[in-house]
Protein backbone atom coordinates (compact mmCIF):
# COMPACT_ATOMS: atom_id res chain seq x y z
CA UNK A 1 0.00 0.00 0.00
CA UNK A 2 1.79 3.41 -1.14
CA UNK A 3 1.58 5.61 1.65
CA UNK A 4 1.73 8.60 -0.59
CA UNK A 5 -2.02 7.85 -0.95
CA UNK A 6 -3.86 11.05 -1.90
CA UNK A 7 -6.61 11.78 1.43
CA UNK A 8 -8.62 15.20 1.64
CA UNK A 9 -7.81 15.72 5.00
CA UNK A 10 -8.53 19.88 4.57
CA UNK A 11 -6.40 21.29 7.77
CA UNK A 12 -2.31 23.07 7.84
CA UNK A 13 0.16 20.50 8.64
CA UNK A 14 2.13 21.41 11.89
CA UNK A 15 4.73 20.27 13.48
CA UNK A 16 6.08 21.05 17.04
CA UNK A 17 9.73 22.56 16.40
CA UNK A 18 10.53 20.64 19.80
CA UNK A 19 10.42 17.68 17.85
CA UNK A 20 14.18 16.08 17.82
CA UNK A 21 14.60 17.30 21.63
CA UNK A 22 11.62 15.16 22.58
CA UNK A 23 12.60 12.36 20.22
CA UNK A 24 15.94 12.34 22.27
CA UNK A 25 14.60 12.75 25.69
CA UNK A 26 11.72 9.11 24.71
CA UNK A 27 14.61 7.19 23.64
CA UNK A 28 16.46 7.74 26.67
CA UNK A 29 13.77 6.83 28.80
CA UNK A 30 12.10 3.66 27.03
CA UNK A 31 15.69 2.66 27.34
CA UNK A 32 16.10 3.53 30.87
CA UNK A 33 12.83 1.81 31.97
CA UNK A 34 13.42 -1.61 30.33
CA UNK A 35 10.83 -0.75 27.11
CA UNK A 36 13.73 -0.81 24.72
CA UNK A 37 16.50 -3.57 25.97
CA UNK A 38 18.43 -4.06 22.92
CA UNK A 39 19.96 -1.79 20.26
CA UNK A 40 18.29 -3.65 17.65
CA UNK A 41 14.72 -2.68 18.94
CA UNK A 42 15.67 0.62 19.50
CA UNK A 43 16.79 0.47 16.14
CA UNK A 44 13.24 -0.84 15.09
CA UNK A 45 11.78 2.00 16.79
CA UNK A 46 13.25 4.83 16.00
CA UNK A 47 11.60 3.30 11.90
CA UNK A 48 8.33 4.40 13.71
CA UNK A 49 9.55 8.26 14.00
CA UNK A 50 6.45 8.04 16.85
CA UNK A 51 8.00 11.82 17.90
CA UNK A 52 6.84 13.14 14.51
CA UNK A 53 3.15 11.75 15.33
CA UNK A 54 3.21 13.62 18.61
CA UNK A 55 4.72 16.45 17.30
CA UNK A 56 1.58 16.86 14.80
CA UNK A 57 -0.54 16.21 17.63
CA UNK A 58 0.60 18.61 19.80
CA UNK A 59 2.08 21.28 17.76
CA UNK A 60 2.37 24.09 19.40
CA UNK A 61 2.93 23.13 23.84
CA UNK A 62 6.41 23.40 25.27
CA UNK A 63 9.44 21.03 24.87
CA UNK A 64 8.26 19.34 28.38
CA UNK A 65 4.62 18.95 27.43
CA UNK A 66 5.63 17.67 23.80
CA UNK A 67 8.14 15.22 25.29
CA UNK A 68 4.85 13.64 27.70
CA UNK A 69 3.04 13.69 25.11
CA UNK A 70 5.45 11.17 23.28
CA UNK A 71 5.64 9.07 26.10
CA UNK A 72 2.15 8.83 26.37
CA UNK A 73 1.91 8.04 22.39
CA UNK A 74 4.80 4.99 22.74
CA UNK A 75 2.78 3.26 25.16
CA UNK A 76 0.20 2.93 22.74
CA UNK A 77 1.83 1.24 20.20
CA UNK A 78 3.84 -1.01 22.96
CA UNK A 79 0.78 -1.98 23.76
CA UNK A 80 -1.14 -2.69 20.58
CA UNK A 81 1.84 -4.85 19.61
CA UNK A 82 0.93 -6.77 22.75
CA UNK A 83 -1.87 -7.99 20.96
CA UNK A 84 -0.05 -9.08 17.38
CA UNK A 85 0.45 -12.33 18.28
CA UNK A 86 -1.15 -15.05 20.57
CA UNK A 87 -2.23 -12.89 23.06
CA UNK A 88 -4.39 -11.18 20.35
CA UNK A 89 -6.37 -14.54 19.67
CA UNK A 90 -6.64 -15.48 23.50
CA UNK A 91 -9.65 -13.67 24.74
CA UNK A 92 -9.37 -15.12 28.57
CA UNK A 93 -5.70 -13.66 28.49
CA UNK A 94 -6.22 -9.98 26.81
CA UNK A 95 -9.32 -10.00 29.72
CA UNK A 96 -6.60 -10.69 32.31
CA UNK A 97 -4.34 -7.70 31.35
CA UNK A 98 -7.09 -5.97 30.09
CA UNK A 99 -9.10 -5.53 32.80
CA UNK A 100 -5.94 -4.95 35.03
CA UNK A 101 -5.57 -1.49 32.95
CA UNK A 102 -8.83 -0.77 33.44
CA UNK A 103 -9.01 -1.31 36.92
CA UNK A 104 -6.08 1.00 37.13
CA UNK A 105 -7.65 3.72 35.40
CA UNK A 106 -10.81 3.66 37.55
CA UNK A 107 -8.79 3.23 40.99
CA UNK A 108 -8.83 6.61 42.66
CA UNK A 109 -5.90 8.64 42.62
CA UNK A 110 -3.55 7.49 45.99
CA UNK A 111 -5.57 3.89 46.03
CA UNK A 112 -4.03 0.85 45.98
CA UNK A 113 -6.09 -1.87 45.68
CA UNK A 114 -5.00 -2.63 42.37
CA UNK A 115 -1.24 -2.61 41.75
CA UNK A 116 0.13 -3.13 37.99
CA UNK A 117 1.29 -6.88 37.22
CA UNK A 118 3.75 -6.38 34.64
CA UNK A 119 6.41 -3.69 33.40
CA UNK A 120 4.10 -1.96 30.64
CA UNK A 121 1.26 -1.14 33.54
CA UNK A 122 3.71 0.06 35.86
CA UNK A 123 4.90 2.74 32.98
CA UNK A 124 1.47 2.93 31.87
CA UNK A 125 0.15 3.87 35.91
CA UNK A 126 3.15 7.25 36.05
CA UNK A 127 1.93 8.32 33.09
CA UNK A 128 -1.77 8.14 35.03
CA UNK A 129 -0.92 9.67 37.96
CA UNK A 130 0.75 12.65 35.75
CA UNK A 131 -0.98 13.04 33.03
CA UNK A 132 -4.09 13.94 35.93
CA UNK A 133 -1.90 16.26 37.64
CA UNK A 134 -4.04 19.98 37.47
CA UNK A 135 -6.46 18.68 35.42
CA UNK A 136 -10.33 18.65 36.48
CA UNK A 137 -12.86 16.15 38.19
CA UNK A 138 -14.75 16.40 34.79
CA UNK A 139 -11.53 15.87 32.81
CA UNK A 140 -10.47 12.83 35.09
CA UNK A 141 -13.95 11.28 34.25
CA UNK A 142 -14.33 11.15 30.71
CA UNK A 143 -10.40 10.26 30.36
CA UNK A 144 -11.19 7.28 32.84
CA UNK A 145 -13.93 6.56 30.18
CA UNK A 146 -11.90 6.93 27.44
CA UNK A 147 -8.92 4.88 29.08
CA UNK A 148 -11.07 2.27 29.93
CA UNK A 149 -13.12 1.94 26.70
CA UNK A 150 -9.22 1.74 24.65
CA UNK A 151 -8.08 -1.13 26.58
CA UNK A 152 -11.34 -3.29 26.58
CA UNK A 153 -11.79 -3.19 23.32
CA UNK A 154 -8.73 -5.43 22.58
CA UNK A 155 -10.44 -7.65 24.66
CA UNK A 156 -13.55 -7.85 22.22
CA UNK A 157 -11.26 -8.19 19.55
CA UNK A 158 -9.90 -11.25 20.81
CA UNK A 159 -13.07 -12.80 20.88
CA UNK A 160 -13.69 -11.68 17.02
CA UNK A 161 -10.55 -13.22 16.05
CA UNK A 162 -10.83 -16.29 18.37
CA UNK A 163 -14.17 -17.24 17.15
CA UNK A 164 -13.20 -16.23 13.54
CA UNK A 165 -15.90 -13.23 13.49
CA UNK A 166 -15.29 -11.15 10.42
CA UNK A 167 -17.44 -7.61 10.92
CA UNK A 168 -19.72 -5.58 9.08
CA UNK A 169 -18.38 -2.33 8.11
CA UNK A 170 -20.78 -0.66 10.61
CA UNK A 171 -19.77 -3.18 13.74
CA UNK A 172 -16.19 -2.62 12.92
CA UNK A 173 -16.51 1.75 12.93
CA UNK A 174 -18.60 1.12 15.93
CA UNK A 175 -15.56 -1.16 17.95
CA UNK A 176 -12.71 1.26 16.36
CA UNK A 177 -13.99 4.23 17.59
CA UNK A 178 -13.52 3.50 20.89
CA UNK A 179 -10.45 1.46 20.37
CA UNK A 180 -7.77 3.68 18.05
CA UNK A 181 -7.21 5.30 21.29
CA UNK A 182 -7.88 9.03 19.51
CA UNK A 183 -10.06 10.14 22.32
CA UNK A 184 -7.77 9.35 25.06
CA UNK A 185 -5.25 11.38 22.40
CA UNK A 186 -7.46 14.93 22.37
CA UNK A 187 -8.02 14.13 26.75
CA UNK A 188 -4.22 14.32 26.53
CA UNK A 189 -3.81 17.26 24.17
CA UNK A 190 -6.11 19.17 26.96
CA UNK A 191 -3.60 18.10 29.36
CA UNK A 192 -0.64 18.71 27.33
CA UNK A 193 -2.08 22.04 26.39
CA UNK A 194 -3.02 22.92 30.03
CA UNK A 195 -6.34 24.34 28.69
CA UNK A 196 -9.77 22.17 29.46
CA UNK A 197 -13.31 22.55 27.18
CA UNK A 198 -16.22 23.53 29.35
CA UNK A 199 -18.06 20.21 30.45
CA UNK A 200 -21.24 21.40 28.78
CA UNK A 201 -18.91 21.72 25.22
CA UNK A 202 -17.86 18.26 26.08
CA UNK A 203 -21.57 16.54 26.14
CA UNK A 204 -23.01 18.66 23.25
CA UNK A 205 -23.91 16.94 20.88
CA UNK A 206 -22.18 18.53 18.25
CA UNK A 207 -18.65 17.90 20.08
CA UNK A 208 -19.76 14.55 20.34
CA UNK A 209 -20.02 14.01 16.52
CA UNK A 210 -16.88 16.01 16.15
CA UNK A 211 -14.97 13.09 18.68
CA UNK A 212 -16.22 10.62 16.69
CA UNK A 213 -15.50 11.92 13.24
CA UNK A 214 -12.11 12.65 14.22
CA UNK A 215 -11.81 8.43 15.92
CA UNK A 216 -13.49 7.36 12.40
CA UNK A 217 -10.81 9.55 10.45
CA UNK A 218 -8.04 8.89 12.22
CA UNK A 219 -9.23 5.07 11.55
CA UNK A 220 -9.54 5.01 8.03
CA UNK A 221 -6.37 6.56 7.61
CA UNK A 222 -4.39 4.08 9.78
CA UNK A 223 -6.31 0.80 7.99
CA UNK A 224 -5.33 2.24 4.83
CA UNK A 225 -1.35 2.53 5.79
CA UNK A 226 -1.31 -0.49 7.89
CA UNK A 227 -2.96 -2.84 5.37
CA UNK A 228 0.17 -4.94 4.63
CA UNK A 229 1.08 -4.69 8.03
CA UNK A 230 -2.22 -5.87 9.04
CA UNK A 231 -2.31 -9.07 5.90
CA UNK A 232 1.02 -10.26 7.69
CA UNK A 233 -0.35 -10.50 11.01
CA UNK A 234 -3.56 -12.27 9.70
CA UNK A 235 -6.27 -9.41 10.61
CA UNK A 236 -8.60 -9.37 8.62
CA UNK A 237 -10.75 -6.55 10.31
CA UNK A 238 -9.41 -3.50 8.76
CA UNK A 239 -11.88 -1.19 6.57
CA UNK A 240 -10.65 -1.23 3.21
CA UNK A 241 -10.74 -5.63 3.25
CA UNK A 242 -13.99 -5.64 4.78
CA UNK A 243 -15.44 -2.83 2.08
CA UNK A 244 -13.94 -5.49 -0.54
CA UNK A 245 -15.99 -8.38 0.91
CA UNK A 246 -19.40 -6.42 2.11
CA UNK A 247 -19.49 -4.95 -1.79
CA UNK A 248 -17.79 -7.62 -3.71
CA UNK A 249 -15.82 -4.77 -5.06
CA UNK A 250 -11.90 -4.81 -6.19
CA UNK A 251 -9.33 -3.58 -3.90
CA UNK A 252 -8.93 -0.42 -6.00
CA UNK A 253 -12.52 0.19 -5.47
CA UNK A 254 -12.53 -0.14 -1.85
CA UNK A 255 -9.44 1.95 -1.47
CA UNK A 256 -11.91 4.71 -2.98
CA UNK A 257 -14.79 4.06 -1.36
CA UNK A 258 -12.12 4.75 1.86
CA UNK A 259 -11.25 7.73 0.30
CA UNK A 260 -14.90 9.13 -0.41
CA UNK A 261 -15.54 8.13 3.80
CA UNK A 262 -12.63 10.62 4.96
CA UNK A 263 -13.90 13.25 2.95
CA UNK A 264 -16.94 13.42 4.04
CA UNK A 265 -16.45 13.15 7.93
CA UNK A 266 -13.91 16.06 6.70
CA UNK A 267 -16.39 17.94 5.49
CA UNK A 268 -18.84 17.75 8.31
CA UNK A 269 -16.42 18.06 10.71
CA UNK A 270 -15.88 21.69 9.07
CA UNK A 271 -19.84 22.17 9.38
CA UNK A 272 -19.58 20.98 12.99
CA UNK A 273 -16.52 23.73 13.89
CA UNK A 274 -18.52 26.91 12.06
CA UNK A 275 -21.24 26.34 14.47
CA UNK A 276 -19.00 26.59 17.40
CA UNK A 277 -19.54 30.23 18.34
CA UNK A 278 -23.44 29.87 17.84
CA UNK A 279 -22.90 26.97 20.54
CA UNK A 280 -21.13 28.99 22.66
CA UNK A 281 -23.50 31.72 22.39
CA UNK A 282 -25.86 29.35 23.64
CA UNK A 283 -24.26 28.13 26.63
CA UNK A 284 -23.22 31.85 27.80
CA UNK A 285 -19.53 30.98 27.85
CA UNK A 286 -17.00 33.45 29.01
CA UNK A 287 -14.21 34.45 26.17
CA UNK A 288 -11.84 31.76 28.58
CA UNK A 289 -14.05 29.35 27.95
CA UNK A 290 -14.41 30.24 24.13
CA UNK A 291 -11.46 30.03 23.78
CA UNK A 292 -10.48 26.84 25.23
CA UNK A 293 -13.83 25.28 23.17
CA UNK A 294 -11.26 26.83 19.90
CA UNK A 295 -8.49 24.71 21.40
CA UNK A 296 -10.47 22.14 21.81
CA UNK A 297 -11.50 21.62 18.48
CA UNK A 298 -8.01 22.46 16.78
CA UNK A 299 -6.81 19.41 18.93
CA UNK A 300 -9.48 17.33 16.98
CA UNK A 301 -8.05 19.12 13.62
CA UNK A 302 -4.36 18.50 14.18
CA UNK A 303 -5.00 14.59 15.45
CA UNK A 304 -6.88 13.93 12.14
CA UNK A 305 -3.99 15.57 10.27
CA UNK A 306 -1.10 14.93 12.45
CA UNK A 307 -1.47 11.32 12.51
CA UNK A 308 -2.37 11.20 8.24
CA UNK A 309 1.38 13.01 7.91
CA UNK A 310 2.99 10.31 10.37
CA UNK A 311 1.55 7.60 8.32
CA UNK A 312 3.03 8.86 4.96
CA UNK A 313 6.06 9.13 6.72
CA UNK A 314 6.69 6.16 9.40
CA UNK A 315 8.44 3.56 8.58
CA UNK A 316 6.17 1.01 10.87
CA UNK A 317 3.77 0.35 8.06
CA UNK A 318 6.73 0.29 4.76
CA UNK A 319 8.46 -2.87 3.68
CA UNK A 320 10.78 -2.45 6.24
CA UNK A 321 8.14 -2.80 8.83
CA UNK A 322 6.40 -5.37 7.40
CA UNK A 323 9.70 -7.44 7.48
CA UNK A 324 10.04 -6.91 11.35
CA UNK A 325 6.48 -7.86 11.85
CA UNK A 326 7.42 -11.40 9.59
CA UNK A 327 10.15 -11.48 12.06
CA UNK A 328 8.40 -10.80 15.11
CA UNK A 329 5.26 -9.28 16.00
CA UNK A 330 6.03 -8.00 19.10
CA UNK A 331 9.12 -5.02 19.29
CA UNK A 332 9.55 -6.47 23.11
CA UNK A 333 8.29 -9.59 25.24
CA UNK A 334 9.25 -7.98 28.03
CA UNK A 335 6.34 -5.56 28.03
CA UNK A 336 4.13 -8.02 28.25
CA UNK A 337 5.52 -10.51 31.04
CA UNK A 338 3.27 -10.81 33.98
CA UNK A 339 5.60 -11.93 36.82
CA UNK A 340 9.22 -11.03 37.22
Amino acid sequence: MPQDIALDIPFPKRLNPYVEVARARNEHWLVSTGLLSSEHNVERYRTWRIERLAAGFLPGVSVNDLTFGLAVQSFFFFFDDLFDSGLGEDPAAAYEICHEMAALARQEPGAAEVTPSFPLARVWTELWEQSQLGMSAAWRARSVRHWEEYFLTYVSEAVNRRSGTVLSMDSYMKLRRLGIGSEVVVDVSERCGHFEAPPEIHQSMAVLEARAITAEVVTLTNDLHSLEKDLANGELNNAVLLLGMEHGCSRAEAISHVQQMIRRRTDRFLQLEAEADRLCDVFGLTPEQRENTRLFLDTNRACMRGNLDWSNDTGRYSEVGVLHVNRSPRIEDVVARTAE
